[in-house]
């Protein structure tokens, strides 16, 4: 559910993407803002609980599965999928220089592919999930194409 919360942080990471920003060494251009996905926020979520239930701080859960295996597993059919983390900062400001100041996590953030993300936060620890969905008409095109090639 799309809370005051939630405007808040989405129109900070569109702030950052909209002006641009240096990732370690590299100057990333502006790119198009992101909008708000409820299915995203709800994967970073049970991301954030399987790490405090586990007591752990990774990109990889306890059983090896990565953000685009998790995502899909509650339905997100996508394109493009990443994950930035965080643990222990206080509020949004600060996770989001944090991962500003990471060349990686920046690049993440910067992305020009994403089209959507979800962030949750439960207790110490920040997940933001990134994406951008799959066509499902190029989808059902696929899948056709892959069936006749099987039958021949």
């Amino acid at each position: 559910m799309f809370s005051q919360r939630d405007q808040l942080i989405l129109e900070k990471v569109n702030e950052v993407r909209e002006k641009g920003c240096r990732c370690g060494r590299i100057k990333m251009p502006a790119v198009k803002a992101v909008t708000w996905n409820d299915q995203l926020e709800y994967s970073a979520l049970l991301h954030a609980r399987d790490m405090k239930r586990h007591n752990y701080f990774g990109h990889y859960s306890k059983s090896g599965k990565d953000v685009g295996t998790r995502v899909e597993k509650i339905g997100y059919k996508w394109l493009v999928v990443g994950e930035n983390l965080g643990e222990g900062q206080h509020s949004f400001e600060e996770v989001l220089n944090d991962w500003i100041k990471s060349s990686s996590h920046c690049e993440m953030l910067m992305d020009p592919r994403v089209t959507e993300m979800g962030v949750a936060k439960l207790d110490k620890y920040w997940v933001q999930h990134f994406g951008k969905p799959a066509d499902p008409n190029k989808e059902l095109i696929r899948q056709t194409q892959k069936r006749r090639r099987s039958r021949n």
